[in-house]
């Protein structure tokens, strides 16, 4: 009889686990769906609205991995029968529209800062996400990316710092 108290009680702990596992993967998938909105927006703004060759290049490498990356997302959420937002949330939606506000080197300079902290910010994510959750195509998914991510940091950083050298220049 208390062999299968122990069962039962294993049991209802992986249903809880598993359950936290699925809410750790709809947050996951839902707020990398709205950084790769973001950055598709972002990309395409770096390649419309600067003068810069670095910039236009960043943000066409940019768009050019997230418009790659936003289809496997939504592979995925179909897969784990998760709803992606269509949006880019609202903190990032103000991101974009100062961006839009501006143009050449203060467009330039803007994007390079806002290109690092959102770099600087969705690895810290993908990191977390890779020691809580255990979902396979999730794991696979921040395998794949976070390398890509922490790449595109080190180019913003460049970046940065080569629009603040053409400003000191002036």
């Amino acid at each position: 009889m208390m062999g299968s108290m122990t069962l039962v009680s294993c049991n209802k702990t992986e249903k809880e686990a598993s359950a936290a596992d699925r809410v750790k993967v709809e947050q996951f998938l839902k707020q990398a769906a709205t950084n790769d909105n973001f950055q598709l927006m972002a990309g395409m703004m770096a390649n419309d609205q600067t003068e810069s060759g670095e910039v236009g290049a960043l943000g066409q490498k940019i768009y050019h991995v997230h418009s790659r990356t936003t289809p496997v997302l939504a592979e995925i959420a179909k897969k784990k029968d998760v709803q992606l937002p269509a949006e880019m949330g609202s903190e990032n939606k103000a991101l974009v529209d100062s961006l839009e506000a501006k143009k050449g080197e203060e467009f330039d300079q803007t994007f390079a800062k806002v290109e690092v902290a959102a770099h600087e910010e969705a690895i810290a994510f993908y990191e977390k996400a890779d020691k809580e959750v255990s979902d396979p195509d999730v794991q696979q998914f921040i395998d794949q990316i976070l390398p890509v991510l922490k790449e595109h940091l080190a180019e913003a950083q460049e970046l940065q710092n080569a629009v603040a050298q053409v400003d000191k220049a002036k």
